[in-house]
């Protein structure tokens, strides 16, 4: 029979007809079978007598794309679990195992779901507790096979401490205001210590609990960069509040912290207002807080080098000073930069000071910034900071994100001292007045605040898989593809082409 059926062996015949019987089960299972069997199903996977060969050709069925590494996930899994000593542990085990492979079977990246239960055994250990949590919530199981799959960098978050199971276990908020983030943040220094480390473990939940909502389309992208502006604000504020004597120090977001965009891993550019010496020592002391290694890594990346004369100017002056700079020596650039300054913590009268010094400046100053200056800025930073040369740019490269703020950066500056209404630090709201005031078109204002939500949005997934250009032949790109919304990854790679074009058409 085996050779009649092309077979060499009957040995091979009979490994192939069981992994067409699985998968005929398989497909039964999922159209007319209940729960129950895709669970017994999905335990004789780790339970069964399954050879090697027949559980990689399975594992390729239900789609996973490396089902070497999957097989040995599954080992790993199926030798984890036999390490549990408690009849309940077992039992909770072999009910929540099959259903977390089944949900990992139809996630966006099998393989990185997979990969991510093995590693989810080891850090639980042997802790009943826990197992009985996942077991008991089931939007928790969806939540964490979610994360497995379309993050590396949260599922090495969440993946780092029991305590971030915990804050899953307990529920979460989708929307905080930036109030209660501050007295969250204030709460948990209390009770964690009071230093940087509880502001570390705190600053690193909101994160988990931001990118998992996003990641699950609960927040959209924008709702998202609002809120992580809200966390670095509440951080930021919390560092100047443990500064002793901060000398009537006020911290001045500009970039993306200024407009409330930021995203993963953006740095935060700040300068700082003072008019004393210990504001200086204050100024530092922040920095050196917000730099420095906590249990759960660095709080921020901070960059200081747009305030006056750059790494070579004071680190904090009075508003004189910056008045006299910008009035005198500021640079188009810098003009441009003060579009998003916004006071983020300390003294709070310096701040609104510093505010209209800068809508002062602006309106004075704004139309001296030429098309030109803006062009000359571009081709040097696509020259030299971009990363083209690796990839498709999606920040910093020709028809970028950055390509679309120039642009609405020169026509705010442009228009501004008729129209004070366009000073505010949003790109999006910016691109919406601009419209209003007739000052561009509908055309042109769908099209970048088309082109602006999906380059962030795609840059938001990047940062989340430490990824930061799109590589066309790049093992990421179908999944990032799937999560863009795309059937595949030329269809992708082409939207992105096609809007990089009709930016550089508008903006270029």
């Amino acid at each position: 029979l085996a050779r009649k059926m092309g077979f060499f062996s009957a040995e091979e015949f009979l490994a192939d007809l069981r992994l067409r019987r699985m998968q005929v089960k398989n497909m039964y299972n999922s159209l007319l079978g209940t729960e129950e069997d895709l669970h017994a199903e999905t335990l004789a996977l780790l339970e069964g007598d399954v050879a090697e060969d027949e559980l990689r050709g399975y594992l390729s069925f239900r789609g996973v794309r490396d089902p070497a590494a999957a097989a040995a996930h599954l080992r790993s899994v199926r030798s984890q679990m036999r390490t549990f000593k408690t009849q309940r542990e077992r039992e909770i085990l072999r009910r929540v195992v099959p259903e977390f492979i089944e949900k990992a079977f139809g996630a966006e990246s099998p393989d990185r779901a997979l990969k991510g239960l093995e590693s989810f055994l080891e850090v639980l250990g042997e802790k009943e507790a826990y197992l009985a949590g996942v077991a008991e919530h089931k939007g928790l199981m969806e939540a964490i096979v979610k994360l497995f799959s379309l993050s590396s960098y949260l599922s090495r978050v969440f993946l780092s401490s029991n305590r971030y199971l915990d804050t899953l276990v307990e529920g979460l908020v989708i929307r905080k205001t930036k109030k209660r983030v501050e007295e969250e943040l204030r709460r948990s220094m209390r009770f964690g210590g009071g230093g940087l480390d509880a502001m570390g473990e705190y600053k690193r939940a909101e994160e988990l609990r931001l990118g998992l909502f996003f990641l699950m389309d609960v927040l959209t992208v924008h709702d998202l960069l609002r809120y992580l502006s809200h966390l670095a604000d509440a951080v930021v504020g919390a560092v100047v509040e443990m500064t002793e004597d901060s000398g009537g120090l006020a911290v001045i977001g500009l970039g993306k912290l200024g407009g409330r965009e930021l995203t993963f891993g953006s740095d935060l550019d700040i300068v700082f207002l003072s008019d004393s010496a210990q504001g200086v020592r204050a100024a530092e002391a922040v920095v050196r807080a917000l730099t420095t290694y906590t249990g759960s890594g660095m709080l921020y990346n901070v960059d200081v080098r747009l305030r006056p004369d750059g790494s070579k100017g004071a680190l904090a002056r009075d508003i004189s000073g910056y008045r006299n700079y910008y009035l005198r020596n500021a640079r188009p650039w810098e003009l441009q930069a003060l579009l998003r300054a916004r006071p983020v913590a300390g003294e709070a009268a310096a701040g609104r000071a510093f505010l209209d010094m800068a809508a002062e400046v602006i309106r004075r100053r704004g139309e001296e910034v030429k098309r030109e200056d803006i062009r000359a800025v571009r081709e040097r930073i696509v020259r030299e900071l971009s990363q083209e040369a690796s990839g498709m740019d999606i920040k910093l490269g020709p028809g970028g994100i950055e390509e679309i703020e120039f642009h609405v950066q020169f026509l705010q500056l442009r228009h501004l001292r008729r129209h004070p209404e366009l000073l505010v630090q949003g790109t999006p709201t910016a691109l919406r007045r601009l419209a209003r005031k007739g000052l561009i078109g509908p055309a042109e204002r769908d099209t970048l605040l088309d082109a602006y939500s999906y380059y962030r949005r795609l840059e938001t997934f990047l940062r989340l898989n430490e990824e930061h250009v799109v590589v066309k032949d790049s093992e990421i790109t179908p999944l990032t593809a799937r999560f863009m919304g795309h059937g595949g990854a030329e269809e992708f790679i082409g939207r992105l082409e096609a809007l990089r074009r009709s930016v550089l058409e508008i903006a270029g």
